[in-house]
Formats: structure tokens, C-alpha cells, sequence
């Protein structure tokens, strides 16, 4: 039997603190539950500390709602922040990709689209005086790629031989056919571009001394 009022009084006193009633709880439970309860058995001293009880228990559950309501707000503000951070780190990643892609091109000399018309009627002064006008070429090397060094000579699948004329060295896995574009260089000779490797190489042909 107390086990069940002690169960019906501790619902009454859920139902007041989720409705926020306001005033003395002893007040506010209608009459029926009042004495269902047992409450009417208690004296004024007992109902004064119940009263106590019910308001202690109301402040504790204010105060843990405010409590998560302001967890939640940090953490809200916590996915905002994180979220600007990742849109800014990709806008970042994006300039940096871009600058590559830029200086990439500087580098290896890619032409541009408006240069196209020029490069197809460029001219190059060859070593033995004559000004000849080229087209730009492309092909494939007759044969494997491994790279170059020294005076290395590629021999092209439509008959023209080039060799290379800067400095330095260049080695690769062998590569069968590759294709290669060869565009004239600003200041005189040409530069070949070769499929898979990146970076070019300067070079002369050598039918001029035929």
C-alpha cells in the first residue's frame, strides 16, 4: 500500500514539474488525487516539506534543461565552425591546384589557343642560315622510349630525325610508340613534348643538312 502511494504521489509530482505549474504543488493537485493519494493525512509540516521537495525537484530539472539547451547550442556553433573551416580549406586547395596548373604550363610551354594560328606558320632559324617555315608536328617515335641524355637522336614514324640540343638527362620505363608534339621554340629551335613525360626537351632537326 505505500509502495503505491509513494508511486502515485511521485507521478503527481512528474505531471506538475513537465507542466510547470506554478505556486505549491500541494495546491495545485485537484481534490480527488489530493486525498487518492493520501496527501490529506499528512499535517501542514509534512505537506510544507513535500511542497519543498516538489520545488527542489522542479529547479533540478529547469536547471538540466538548460543545461543540454546549451550543449546543443555549443555544439551547433562547434559544426558551423568545422563546416567554414572545411569550405575554406577547399577554396584554398582549389587557388593552390590552380597556381599549379599555371606555373605547369609556363613550364612546359603548352601552347595557348589563341597561339595555335601562329605556332602552325612559325619560323625558325636553323643553324645554317635559312629560315624555314614549319608547321608544328606531330607523330610518334619509331620504335622504344627511354629517355635521353647527351645528343641523343629520336627517329619519328613519319621519317624526321630530331636530336637533343640542351643539357641534361632524362631516363623512363621503355615506352613503345609514343606520341610526340614538337612546336617551335620563342627564341629559335624546337621543343618536343613526349606522351607520359613531364617535362620537354629542346631539339633541332636534322633535315636541315640534307
Amino acid at each position: 500500500m505505500k509502495r503505491t502511494t509513494l508511486g502515485l504521489i511521485a507521478g503527481l509530482v512528474w505531471a506538475a514539474a513537465a507542466h510547470g505549474a506554478e505556486g505549491e504543488f500541494s495546491a495545485t493537485v485537484r481534490a480527488a488525487d489530493f486525498s487518492a493519494a493520501g496527501l490529506a493525512k499528512l499535517t501542514p509540516a509534512e505537506l510544507a516539506r513535500l511542497d519543498a521537495l516538489v520545488r527542489d525537484y522542479k529547479s533540478g530539472a529547469l536547471a538540466t534543461v538548460k543545461r543540454e539547451a546549451a550543449a546543443a547550442e555549443r555544439a551547433r556553433e562547434a559544426a558551423e565552425a568545422r563546416a567554414a573551416q572545411a569550405t575554406a580549406e577547399a577554396r584554398s586547395a582549389q587557388t593552390a591546384a590552380a597556381a599549379r596548373t599555371a606555373k605547369t604550363e609556363k613550364e612546359t610551354g603548352e601552347p595557348k589557343k589563341a597561339d595555335a594560328g601562329l605556332i602552325a606558320k612559325a619560323r625558325a632559324l636553323l643553324p645554317a642560315g635559312t629560315t624555314v617555315e614549319y608547321a608544328a608536328v606531330e607523330s610518334r617515335i619509331a620504335g622504344n622510349f627511354s629517355g635521353w641524355q647527351g645528343r641523343t637522336v629520336f627517329t619519328l614514324e613519319n621519317g624526321q630525325r630530331w636530336q637533343v640540343v640542351n643539357a641534361g638527362e632524362y631516363f623512363s620505363p621503355t615506352v613503345r610508340n609514343p606520341v610526340v608534339r614538337i612546336s617551335p621554340a620563342s627564341f629559335g629551335g624546337f621543343w618536343m613534348t613526349i606522351e607520359g613525360v613531364n617535362q620537354r626537351v629542346r631539339v633541332a632537326s636534322l633535315e636541315a643538312g640534307r
